[in-house]
């Protein structure tokens, strides 16, 4: 930073005109040095951080640049102080000239009698006197009071005016009457800046009305000037008053500088938020800084080179951060892209939980990537956060539907479990192990409940097929296949189709090997519908999908007898 203000001063010296570049040098060189005090505090901070003898003192290490900003500041210093005294000996060239035109005009008025040289005389002094520039300070009432005067008394004097006095000075008495009338009207103007305007345009055109007659000169100056003197008497102590908040108003900048100043000497922590909230106090101060008002012609263009000066610099630093950050969040970008890549490569998937799992995962992945450009940032979220609404809306979506049709299953299944309840065991142990196997059957085709009712309900279910194959005191397996032996015997004689054993064994073989498939897919879905269940009552409605798994697995091998039932009637 403090090179690039090196590179802005010799930049702005290399131009000639002084008086263009003089207040944009001298800022350039306050924020150069007010950046070597932060670098004075920095090395004073990592010596201190150090150990050093008792009697160590620190010394500070300027830089190269330091000792260039000092020669260039007084190489400025020197063209400065030339171009003032340049400035002040033409002033005062100035001074000498008016003054040889003043002498020359009286000479004219004293001396010359042909009229028409006198007003080429006057009338060369004149052009003259206004293509000159200004005179010190100190010296201008005085010379332009002078001016005026002997530029009346030339048109009292000579002989010209004295042959249209019958004329021009009744025209000019009438004029100065109108602005005598006109001055009258300044009481009724309120506002005091204005009242002073009009009093300054009412005098201007007097003076330039020129002579009016003797005898009533004095007394319609004495007039005009009693009525538009006391305006500029209560000018200046509306000015004396104004003056005297100056001081008050140094007070208050005085003390927003070092409100400031003490801001810029903490240690600021690196963080976006941090900046903000320091910004918003920086303008604030500004805000505050403009609502205080003027101070002072000597005090009011320092304090405010003074409190610009710091702004700059706090503004440099928060500028050098954000740089920094902007470097940094363009790997954030580029991570953030994969990462949205990701979610849209997976935004239609229907494997929910392993699918939740990972988006879950790239939310994490997300908030550790670091933050981009804000500009990129939003972007980026808006087309992160439109995948993930896509997956998760058709998630809520499907369990929705899956809800409905559960609480449909609720009602078939209590349905069927009053029938279960309800069932008597008769003498006819087939025909009720057939019943019993249907009502499971039944059971199992009907699909999910409600989990806040799936525990009662299978604890229901169980216990009344428990009971009702305690009152058979049979092995479901073993009656099942017992009686199988018979419809082996029949498929063997071609009995169902007519068409030959061998054809009727096939076909049922094909049967048993799909309903085989069937039950191992139940085997799978009931394995991955357990990990659904989590949280209380969880492990009762596992240890019933176990008992399921094993009922289907039982089944299994119960089909399987029977298959090696109907190969060795087939090989017979």
């Amino acid at each position: 930073m403090r090179s690039e203000l090196l590179q802005r001063i010799h930049d702005l010296l290399g131009n000639e005109d002084l008086e263009a570049i003089r207040k944009d040098v001298r800022s350039a060189i306050q924020s150069f040095h007010a950046l070597t005090q932060d670098e004075v505090r920095r090395q004073r901070d990592a010596w201190e951080k150090e150990e050093h003898e008792p009697d160590e003192t620190f010394i500070y290490k300027p830089s190269e640049d330091e000792a260039v900003v000092e020669e260039l500041t007084n190489l400025f210093k020197e063209r400065e102080k030339a171009w003032k005294a340049r400035i002040a000996e033409e002033q005062k060239a100035n001074l000498v000239t008016k003054e040889g035109l003043l002498e020359r005009l009286r000479n004219t008025i004293q001396e010359e009698e042909n009229i028409g040289k006198a007003f080429s005389a006057f009338n060369e002094v004149r052009e003259e006197w206004e293509k000159i520039g200004d005179v010190p300070g100190n010296s201008y009432k005085d010379i332009h009071d002078e001016y005026h005067r002997l530029r009346d008394e030339f048109f009292y004097n000579i002989n010209i005016y004295k042959q249209l006095q019958d004329h021009d000075l009744k025209k000019n008495h009438t004029a100065k009457l109108e602005l005598t009338e006109k001055a009258k009207g300044l009481a009724a103007v309120e506002d005091l800046k204005e009242r002073e305007k009009i009093a300054r345009e009412l005098q201007k055109q007097w003076l330039d009305i020129g002579p009016s007659p003797r005898e009533t000169y004095q007394e319609m100056a004495d007039t005009f000037f009693g009525i538009t003197r006391p305006v500029f008497e209560e000018v200046k102590v509306q000015y004396d008053k104004l003056r005297e908040s100056f001081v008050e108003n140094k007070v208050l900048k005085d003390a927003l500088i070092e409100e400031l100043r003490g801001l810029m000497t903490e240690d600021i922590e690196e963080g976006h938020k941090v900046w903000q909230t320091l910004t918003t106090k920086v303008i604030d101060m500004q805000k505050r800084w403009k609502e205080i008002g003027f101070s002072g012609k000597e005090h009011n263009e320092n304090l405010w080179q003074q409190f610009r000066e710091l702004s700059d610099v706090f503004f440099e630093k928060k500028q050098v951060f954000y740089d920094k950050m902007k470097e940094e969040g363009k790997g954030a970008k580029k991570e953030k892209i994969i990462l949205c890549e990701k979610a849209e490569a997976i935004q239609d998937s229907t494997d929910w939980k392993d699918t939740t799992a990972v988006m879950l995962q790239i939310q994490k992945d997300w908030k550790t990537a670091g933050s981009c450009p804000p500009g990129e940032e939003h972007k980026l979220w808006r087309r992160f956060n439109k995948a993930q609404d896509v997956f998760f809306k058709a998630k809520k979506a499907q369990f929705a539907d899956r809800n409905k049709e559960e609480k449909v299953n609720l009602g078939l299944k209590n349905v069927l479990l009053e029938k279960v309840e309800a069932f008597k065991i008769t003498d006819n142990r087939i025909a009720d192990l057939n019943t019993l196997k249907e009502f499971s059957g039944d059971w199992r085709k009907i699909g999910f409940v409600p989990r806040k009712n799936f525990e009662n309900l299978s604890d229901r279910y169980t216990k009344a097929m428990d009971k009702h194959y305690d009152a058979l005191s049979a092995q479901r397996s073993e009656r099942s296949v017992a009686s199988y032996q018979n419809r082996v015997e029949r498929l063997s004689k071609g009995g169902d189709s007519g068409r030959g054993g061998g054809t009727d064994i096939r076909r049922e073989q094909a049967v048993l090997r799909d309903k085989i498939n069937r039950l191992n897919t139940r085997v799978i879905q009931t394995e991955e519908n357990m990990e659904r269940f989590t949280g209380k009552g969880a492990q009762s409605i596992r240890d019933h999908a176990e008992k399921s798994i094993k009922s289907y697995k039982r089944e299994v091998e119960e089909i399987k007898a029977k298959l090696k039932m109907l190969r060795d009637a087939a090989d017979k």
